[in-house]
Parts: C-alpha cells; sequence; structure tokens
C-alpha cells in the first residue's frame, strides 16, 4: 500500500474532534435558550431588562478590541513607519478570530504573523511585536490574578467544590509559573535554553519526545527572538508604560461585561467582587485547551457569579456573557479573517491549526 493511500486511510481524530466540539457549542447555545430558566423563560417572566446596560456590555467588549488593535499598531509602528490603524485592526481581528476557533488560542499568533508579513511587514518584525504583546498581556493578567487571589479569595472559596477549589488553585499556580518562566527567558537566555534543553533530553529518554535534536534548535531560535524581543521593549520606557495602561484599561473593560449585565437585570453589587470573579473565570477557564473553553467557561461563570445572579436569571446572563465576549467575537472577526465563504467552521479550524503546524496559510483561506 503506497504513503498516498495510507494518508487517505487515517482515522481524521482532530477534524471529528472539531465536529464534536462545533456540535457541543451549538447545543450549548439551544440549552441556555429554550431549557428551564433560559433566556425564553427570562422573555416571559416579565422582567424588565435595562437595554442601555446591554448596550454598556457591548461597549465595553468593543472598547477591549479597539484598545487590542490600538496595542498592536503602537508596536508595530515602531519598526514599520507605513503602519496604518487599518491594517492594525485586520491584524487584531484575525488574532481574535483564529483564537477564538482553535484550542488554548494556539492559532492566533500564528496566523497574525502570516497576516502581517502580507501587508509588508517582516516575519521577524511581527513575531517581536506578538512577543512583546504577549508580554504585557500575561503580567497584567498574573497581576489581576494576584490581587484578586489575595483580596477576594476567601469571598469565593465557600462556593467552591474540592475540583473547583483544586482547579482554581492550578490557574493561579499556573499563571504564577508562566511569569516566572517568562522573567527567566528574558533575562536569562543561557539558563532558560540549558533546563528546556535538559528536559528535552530527559523526554526523549523517556521516548515521550522524538527528533529532539531538531526541537532543542528551534527551541534556541525561539528563546533568542524572545529575549530579543523582549529588549526592544524595555529600550522604550515610554511605549513600556503605555502599553501596560492600555492593557488593564482593557482587560478591566472586558471584565466589566458581567457587571454591566448583572445591571440589566436590576442587579447592584459591587464593581471590585465582580472584576475579582470574572479573573477567576479566566483564570480557571485558561486552563481548557479546547476551542473558546466551551463548557469550561460556563460552567466556571455559573460558580464564581453564583452570588450576583439567581437561578432565573444565570442561563441568560451566561448567554449573552458568552455571545458578547465570544460567538460576538468570532462574528465580528470573521470578515477580516478573510475565509471563503464556501468553507464550513470546521474545515476553517483545519486551516487554522494546519497554519500554526506547518507555518503556512492553507487554501482554505484566502488572500488578505
Amino acid at each position: 500500500m503506497s504513503d498516498k493511500v495510507k494518508k487517505k486511510s487515517k482515522v481524521p481524530w482532530g477534524l471529528i474532534f472539531n465536529i464534536i466540539i462545533v456540535c457541543f457549542t451549538i447545543g450549548l447555545i439551544i440549552y441556555f435558550i429554550f431549557s428551564e430558566d433560559g433566556f425564553i423563560d427570562l422573555l416571559n417572566s416579565g422582567l424588565k431588562i435595562n437595554v442601555f446596560w446591554i448596550i454598556m456590555a457591548l461597549a465595553m467588549h468593543f472598547l477591549n478590541l479597539g484598545i487590542d488593535t490600538t496595542i498592536i499598531y503602537l508596536f508595530v509602528r515602531e519598526t514599520t513607519p507605513g503602519m496604518t490603524f487599518r491594517k492594525a485592526l485586520v491584524a487584531s481581528m484575525v488574532g481574535q478570530f483564529y483564537c477564538a476557533i482553535t484550542p488554548s488560542s494556539t492559532g492566533g499568533q500564528p496566523m497574525q504573523i502570516l497576516y502581517m508579513s502580507r501587508m509588508g511587514i517582516k516575519g521577524a518584525n511581527a513575531t517581536s511585536v506578538l512577543i512583546q504583546k504577549f508580554l504585557v498581556w500575561q503580567f497584567t493578567l498574573t497581576v489581576c490574578s494576584v490581587i484578586s487571589m489575595v483580596l477576594r479569595f476567601p469571598l469565593f472559596a465557600e462556593k467552591l467544590d474540592f475540583t473547583m477549589w483544586m482547579l482554581t488553585v492550578l490557574g493561579f499556580s499556573a499563571q504564577v509559573f508562566m511569569i516566572c518562566a517568562l522573567l527567566l527567558a528574558s533575562f536569562s537566555k543561557k539558563s532558560t535554553t540549558s533546563l528546556l534543553t535538559g528536559l528535552f533530553r530527559l523526554l526523549a529518554k523517556l521516548h515521550i519526545l522524538k527528533n529532539v535534536d531538531e526541537k532543542i534548535k528551534k527551541l534556541d531560535a525561539q528563546l533568542t527572538t524572545f529575549h530579543e524581543s523582549n529588549k526592544e521593549l524595555t529600550k522604550n520606557k515610554g511605549l513600556v508604560i503605555e502599553a501596560y495602561v492600555l492593557t488593564f484599561i482593557q482587560m478591566m473593560a472586558f471584565f466589566l461585561v458581567p457587571y454591566c449585565i448583572s445591571m440589566s437585570f436590576g442587579g447592584d453589587f459591587n464593581v471590585f467582587d465582580m472584576l475579582c470573579a470574572q479573573s477567576y473565570v479566566t483564570m480557571v477557564s485558561s486552563l481548557v485547551p479546547i476551542p473558546g473553553a466551551s463548557g469550561a467557561a460556563e460552567y466556571c461563570f455559573s460558580t464564581f457569579f453564583s452570588g450576583f445572579f439567581d437561578p432565573q436569571t444565570m442561563k441568560s446572563a451566561i448567554l449573552l456573557w458568552r455571545t458578547i465576549t465570544y460567538y460576538g467575537t468570532i462574528v465580528i472577526a470573521l470578515p477580516f479573517a478573510g475565509v471563503k465563504k464556501n468553507k464550513t467552521v470546521v474545515e476553517v479550524i483545519e486551516a487554522a491549526q494546519e497554519a500554526e503546524e506547518n507555518d503556512a496559510i492553507p487554501e482554505e483561506v484566502s488572500k488578505a
């Protein structure tokens, strides 16, 4: 049997998984709309929804997307004088779209780099910009997580079962570990390379990792790029401060969406408590390696926001929150992503994953 025949006969587990995720997500939407105490029941209950606060929730998310575009624009124009805000908007929306449809948001940055390269931005510059942006975002998110854990963990701890309690601690530990790793990689490339090379060698001896020499070579190149990007970031102190301030505002805008939804239902809660609740939701759901953390995000929301929404409004709150921050983002970003109209959602996900693995835009995605 030829290699071509063997390849065709292989079970497409990735495709099957993506179909399951798409069907599961659609099932969740239907459940939150039509089940008992769902959105239809809420509309029929006579509860007056304050449309102003729904508009404010939308405004907060648009502010989040707008700041994301602005940060990309500020970073890119440092190395590419011809950069325009429109190009930054396209790059931002491409990232938003492919982050939303790929596991653990892994498809976002590879597709952004490829699209930015087609815009005339050097691949090395595009990579550097996205690394710098990631550094600022991760540091800001970790600081917010630390503040939430220190000041408000007792408020939420009593609502958590053992599993969710452990996931919260694990999510927080992952954030702290990420920052430690970023700091080590930023300021000591040699130590980072030695540690990871040793880990790769160990995994190879345990027959867990293959082609170890090739992976170490690739790792060294990535760490060099990362280290140089961090050095470039720290040169412009004004840009660093501006990026951190904007990222903090961006994060707060995203975290305020549930607060606006609660206000639309007539709630009147402590805004800081709700910001912390969203911080926990983001921290824990990010551990789940499926597109949009579908299922996990909804479950985390129902757990951490149980003190802010009653059983009659919880499902509707989750539906509105996910529609604004996740499903809505996909719809908004889709026209910028250059996806051909005759392609299904599953095929688009496959295209993004192929781009991530092969560093090339496949045929399923049209030219920008």
